[in-house]
């Protein structure tokens, strides 16, 4: 099964809440707001993510961190 490695969490209103506060304060999009907030929710450290700014500390808990990040 391909979630069975993975711990599995449904969005809450308090995420989507959260979600609109963070989109102003960190100039996200919409989508990205609702990721940071359930990773927030959920105590996640490092997040993953290409399109989003590399080396971000949201809340002085979590941080985004471009995979690919441009050589040179």
């Amino acid at each position: 099964m391909l979630l069975a490695g993975y711990r599995v969490t449904p969005l809450t209103p308090e995420s989507v809440l959260s979600a609109q506060d963070l989109r102003g304060r960190y100039s996200l999009s919409h989508w990205d707001s609702l990721i940071v907030a359930h990773a927030l929710e959920n105590q996640v450290s490092v997040l993953f993510a290409e399109d989003m700014q590399d080396g971000l500390v949201v809340e002085g808990t979590l941080t985004i961190r471009n995979p690919f990040p441009r050589k040179g």
